[in-house]
């Protein structure tokens, strides 16, 4: 996974001390899978946020160029589909030739969450895809910039969180529900979530800031003395994570490099020119990640790289992932297996419920007046059992489900309307 904002510069750089310094002397460890992000890969003017002028030009030379640097290392990499872009943002995905044949179902998505709550200046890209049995989503994303607007960041995660999604269709759908997914099974459509996944990687720059309370010069002093221990528990994204307001469920490495943001381009030091805007030191380039089993998901590092063309240094971070890889004709001979059990389960168990009342009584209800009734119905029998109420015409269905689970003998309801 790598991640930099190139703040629309960066043509000419040798990329190799970034994206394959930890690949080995004799490429022992190249990884698998290559996930890069951009930021602000054009500038983010009016004219650029409001027509993408040039975003498609521009991602495909960033492409064409990690392209040329994996193959110039090792070779045998496949861009697995065009590289998702939205103004300045682009994510683009390789896999080396020995697995391409064994990746599917490859869907990507964008949303902007800037101007008015929609435009591209600020958004996330998306690309999710079928790594043999297992899923993998991987999210680029530029959050909204300043020092005090911790608020605005966390917002703008929940959005794209929300708001990316990936119309699979049934088929893939199909494949979920056989892997166990009651939620997609519930759902009732072909569309799924960036957690919807086995594991999910989230990058970019997040624009997460040192609190406040300690002054911009001070920063600088701690950074350049090579003190960081002390702002990792200032940092604004540790912080908000730790309280449960973003990022909720997502996993980081340990903070052990300087903060990324803010350079002067073209040096190694940190932006103190009385001319410019002055920016205190912030780690705003981060690379997160959520496992549905924690233990199928290693971070193997995580650092930075010291490219200094832009006023960020780019960050990567290398994972080892355990995935799934189904033997089908064993898979059929389970599921065999298991409808068998299930149907001698059912005709011993047949689906009994009780009902407190057959009648619900509002007696007098006034014009533009809420009323509401209870109804008990209880699930009293040992197996799975499902009712309705039958509407009038034109009005909203509601299919209510009931779980029994004999062996911690506990009562499940899982309500849901369309």
């Amino acid at each position: 996974m790598g991640t930099w904002n190139v703040n629309a510069k960066g043509k000419d750089e040798n990329l190799h001390s970034w994206l394959c310094s930890d690949w080995g002397p004799n490429m022992e460890y190249a990884p698998d899978i290559v996930a890069v992000g951009f930021q602000e890969m054009v500038d983010l003017n009016a004219v650029n946020v409001a027509m993408e002028n040039k975003s498609a030009q521009k991602s495909q030379q960033w492409a064409d160029r990690i392209q040329a640097t994996l193959d110039d290392r090792l070779g045998g990499y496949k861009l697995i589909c065009e590289p998702k872009y939205l103004v300045g943002l682009m994510l683009c995905v390789f896999v080396r030739d020995i697995h391409v044949a064994r990746v599917r179902c490859v869907f990507s998505d964008a949303v902007g969450v800037g101007v008015m709550g929609m435009l591209g200046n600020k958004g996330g890209v998306s690309i999710r895809m079928r790594f043999y049995d297992s899923t993998i989503c991987i999210v680029n994303s530029h959050l909204a910039a300043h020092r005090e607007n911790v608020k605005g960041r966390n917002s703008d995660f929940n959005n794209i969180a929300t708001k990316l999604s990936f119309k699979i269709g049934p088929v893939e759908i199909g494949s979920e529900i056989m892997n166990v997914s009651l939620s997609h099974w519930l759902a009732e459509n072909s569309s799924i979530g960036t957690l919807d996944h086995d594991i999910t990687f989230w990058m970019g720059d997040l624009n997460y800031r040192i609190v406040e309370a300690i002054d911009t010069d001070k920063i600088i002093a701690l950074c350049q003395n090579g003190t960081i221990e002390p702002l990792r528990a200032l940092d604004q994204l540790n912080i908000e994570r730790a309280a449960g307001r973003v990022f909720q469920g997502f996993e980081e490495g340990t903070l052990a490099f300087p903060p990324t943001y803010k350079y002067q381009p073209g040096t190694d030091l940190y932006e103190q020119r009385p001319e410019k805007k002055i920016r205190a030191p912030a780690w705003c380039d981060r690379v997160l990640w959520y496992a549905q089993d924690p233990r199928h998901a290693n971070q193997l590092n995580y650092k930075r790289s010291e490219l200094n063309v832009s006023d960020h240094k780019p960050v990567m971070s290398t994972f080892g992932i355990t995935f799934k890889d189904i033997v089908q004709s064993q898979r059929k001979a389970v599921m065999v297996e298991l409808q068998n059990t299930l149907k001698r389960f059912e005709s011993k168990n047949p689906p009994s419920i009780s009902l407190e009342s057959l009648e619900v009584n509002f007696s007098e209800v006034r014009y533009n007046e809420t009323l509401t009734k209870q109804v008990k119905i209880k699930n009293i029998g040992n197996a799975v059992a499902m009712f309705r109420f039958v509407p009038k015409s034109d009005e909203v269905r509601l299919i209510f489900f009931l779980f029994y689970w004999p062996f911690r003998r506990k009562m499940f309801a899982i309500f849901r309307s369309f």
